[in-house]
C-alpha cells in the first residue's frame, strides 16, 4: 500500500525522538499569540478549537505514560482508560477538554511540555527492541499488534503534525476576521 512503508519505520529511538521533538515544537510554536480569551473560539473551517487540540495532546500522552507506569508496577491496564471503551472516544475527548482545558492555556502548554519531556526520556531509556517490535508491552498488544513506536506516532507525532496545520489555519482565519472587523 502506498505510503505504508514508513508506517512504523523509525530506524531507532533517536529517530523517533527527533520526530517527536520536531513535531511537538512546530505544534507548540503555533500557539504564539493565542490567548485564553480566544482559544475556545470555534470556526467552521477547523474541526477543533486550539484549546481542544492542546487538551487532546495532553490527554493522549498522559494515557500512554499511564499505561506504561501501570505495566511497570504490575497493575491491570485498561485501554483506552478506565470508564471508556474504544467506541467512546468522543466522550473521552470531551473529558480531556474539561480536565485539561480548564487549567488555562499557559498551564496546559507547560503541562504538555513536561509530558513530552517525560515521553522523550522514557523512549530514550527503552531498549530498541521494546520500542520497535510488536508485542513488547501488554498495553500495546492489541489486535493491531503495533509496536510502542507506532502508538507514539499515531497518538503524539501525527496529531502534532496535523494539529499544527489546523492551529495555523485557525489563526490565519481568526486573525483575518478580526482585522476585517
Amino acid at each position: 500500500m502506498k505510503g505504508s512503508e514508513n508506517m512504523q519505520g523509525y530506524k531507532n529511538s533517536a529517530d523517533l525522538i527527533e520526530n517527536l521533538k520536531t513535531s511537538y515544537q512546530k505544534f507548540i510554536d503555533e500557539y504564539e499569540g493565542i490567548t485564553d480569551n480566544v482559544a475556545d473560539d470555534k470556526i467552521e473551517q477547523v474541526d477543533k478549537t486550539p484549546r481542544e487540540m492542546l487538551s487532546y495532546q495532553v490527554g493522549w500522552i498522559h494515557m500512554i505514560l499511564a499505561w506504561e507506569r501501570a505495566e511497570e508496577s504490575g497493575k491491570e491496564i485498561t485501554t483506552p482508560t478506565p470508564g471508556y471503551k474504544w467506541d467512546q472516544m468522543r466522550q473521552l475527548y470531551e473529558d480531556f477538554n474539561v480536565k485539561y482545558g480548564s487549567k488555562g492555556l499557559q498551564n496546559e502548554e507547560q503541562e504538555l511540555h513536561d509530558l513530552v519531556r517525560e515521553l522523550v526520556e522514557w523512549v530514550d531509556k527503552m531498549p530498541e527492541d521494546e520500542l520497535l517490535k510488536p508485542g513488547q508491552r501488554k498495553w500495546a498488544t492489541t489486535k493491531a499488534m503495533w509496536p510502542v513506536a507506532k502508538w507514539i506516532r499515531i497518538n503524539a507525532i501525527s496529531p502534532f503534525t496535523n494539529y499544527s496545520r489546523q492551529v495555523r489555519k485557525w489563526k490565519n482565519f481568526t486573525l483575518r476576521q478580526s482585522h476585517a472587523s
